[in-house]
């Protein structure tokens, strides 16, 4: 340390006495130019006087110019013109001097000055005009500025910059080692510091050291207890982020992340803290709302066929952000709308139907007792179908939520399609509609209700949507410990583009037919989420008036 103070005060000796030197000589080199001047107008001054202005000034400017300032002046008589009347070097005279500085100040003001390259000689010269008697005379010197003054200032100049050195060197050498050495004894100190941050320092003469000393205690202190106190909170904060099931992210004023939980770089990419966030993110939704300096905003995000809401809020550190999965309630709310738009628009058919009927035979204008009955039958038709749409949905809501009790029974499958088939027989009669199933009787471990409603509602599509003196072809068989059923009928069919959407709830290919039939729109959503709770597959092919082929693939379940 000693030698970095030493060099440090040396290099500024130097750079101080050079300044000096530079100053100094520049000062002298002013002070001697002005001199310079002044010899110079009073030359020309006894120039004008010793001239005769009415002889020719060819020959008086050859004589009187050995007599001037120096050896190399060069003297010239212009008049208020420019135009050169006499002149020492005869190459110029020819050239008319109007323009020039000297020449332009000397007719303002009586005197002028220049300093330029010489056309006619090539060297640097000083130019002094004097006006007087409508003639100016001109006079002449070459001159380097400085540099003419360099010999006689070096000198001078060295020997009092050598002592000068000398002299502060010396002074240098032993100042920055009494300054030095305090410091170094404390840094020795410091390195034998513990991790804790404890050390040994003493006393020192100078009361600004021990200010040093005390201070470092009090640090040291204040250190160990921030310290402690630090790595609590961050054991907190690391496990508060670890166990986060949202993705977290912090970064300063910059975009500099300060921080980032693995759920957040499993959103976001591989990001890591000191990242900026702004250049290493691809998200420009992310980095436009950033951008966009709102205190507290925000925005919804598509990541991986998921929906997270992003809370971005400022802070005193900068920015956080928040990344939350609404991917569910996103589907919920959707599937809630959905599921109260159609039951309110399925309920409002029939119950407008009741009311029109029921309207009628209250107030009595109907006479006719068979019109009568009609209408009460269609009354109860559509009592029976909100009875219907009702159990429906609740099945539904209990197969969905997990709310039925389930009783796994042994089952006889050929005996369940008997029963189903009983209750369709009038409408099959009605349209001719031909059953045709010869298959082993199988057993099967299930639940009773919902093994028949699978059969029920698949049955009864293919028969609802059938073509009159259709056919309808019912077949279950085991396969790999498990039972494939297969129902296919000559209906209808199923349009391409609506096949993917069939096992929506209340989607209806022929909403006319299905409401004429007496369909609810969840036959096939009940049958989905009952092959879901068995872990099973549904398979469906279809063609528009040629027929349709469901094929269902339930696991065998073991008793619980």
């Amino acid at each position: 340390m000693t030698k970095s103070i030493l060099r440090y005060f040396v290099v500024v000796l130097i750079i101080t006495l050079l300044s000096t030197s530079l100053l100094s000589a520049t000062l002298i080199s002013n002070g001697l130019l002005a001199t310079t001047k002044e010899n110079m107008v009073s030359s020309l001054k006894l120039i004008d006087y010793a001239i005769d202005f009415h002889k020719p000034f060819s020959q008086q400017v050859k004589e009187l110019n050995p007599l001037t300032y120096s050896q190399e002046t060069r003297l010239s008589i212009i008049d208020k013109n420019g135009n050169v009347i006499a002149d020492t070097d005869s190459q110029d005279i020819s050239k008319n001097h109007i323009d020039r500085q000297e020449i332009q100040e000397a007719l303002k003001t009586g005197i002028g000055y220049a300093q330029r390259k010489s056309e006619t000689t090539g060297r640097n010269m000083l130019y002094t005009a004097y006006y007087h008697h409508d003639y100016i005379i001109r006079l002449s010197i070459p001159y380097n500025g400085i540099v003419d003054y360099i010999p006689a200032l070096i000198p001078a100049l060295s020997i009092s910059a050598v002592v000068s050195f000398i002299i502060a060197l010396l002074l240098s050498r032993r100042l920055a080692y009494r300054i030095s050495k305090p410091i170094l004894e404390i840094g020795e100190g410091l390195d034998h510091m513990t991790k804790d941050f404890r050390f040994d320092l003493k006393t020192y003469d100078y009361q600004e050291f021990n200010v040093i000393v005390d201070t470092i205690h009090n640090l040291s202190h204040r250190l160990r207890k921030s310290m402690r106190e630090v790595r609590l909170e961050k054991l907190k904060i690391d496990e508060i982020l670890r166990q986060m099931s949202e993705g977290f992210v912090l970064l300063d004023e910059n975009y500099k992340i300060l921080s980032i939980n693995a759920q957040a770089t499993s959103l976001l990419g591989n990001l890591k803290i000191y990242d900026s966030f702004i250049e290493c993110s691809k998200n420009e939704k992310i980095i436009e709302a950033l951008k966009n300096g709102a205190y507290k905003q925000m925005i919804e995000l598509n990541i991986d066929d998921n929906i997270y809401a992003c809370f971005i809020s400022r802070v005193d550190l900068g920015t956080t952000l928040l990344f939350v999965d609404i991917t569910a309630s996103k589907k919920a709310e959707k599937m809630r709308n959905e599921f109260f738009s159609n039951v309110s628009h399925e309920l409002k058919t029939p119950l407008t139907s009741i009311k029109g009927y029921s309207d009628l035979l209250v107030q009595d204008y109907i006479q006719d007792e068979e019109k009568k009955k009609q209408m009460l039958y269609k009354i109860q038709n559509g009592v029976n179908n909100i009875s219907t749409l009702i159990n429906d949905i609740l099945m539904l809501s209990k197969i969905e939520n997990m709310d039925n009790k389930v009783e796994m029974t042994t089952l006889k499958i050929k005996n369940m399609i008997s029963d189903v088939l009983e209750s369709y027989v009038g409408e099959m009669k009605q349209h001719d509609i031909h059953i045709h199933y010869d298959f082993k009787d199988i057993l099967y471990m299930g639940d009773y209700q919902q093994i028949y409603m699978l059969f029920n509602n698949l049955i009864g599509n293919a028969i609802k949507y059938n073509k009159d003196q259709g056919h309808v072809y019912i077949d279950v068989e085991e396969v790999e410990n498990a039972m494939k059923i297969t129902i296919k009928d000559t209906g209808i069919g199923i349009p391409l583009a609506d096949q993917s959407r069939i096992f929506e709830r209340f989607y209806r290919v022929d909403k006319g037919r299905s409401r004429e039939r007496g369909g609810t729109g969840l036959g096939l959503a009940i049958v989905k989420h009952i092959v879901s709770y068995y872990k099973g597959t549904i398979y469906l092919e279809s063609e528009l008036n040629i027929g349709t082929t469901i094929e269902v693939v339930l696991p065998q379940q073991s008793e619980v």
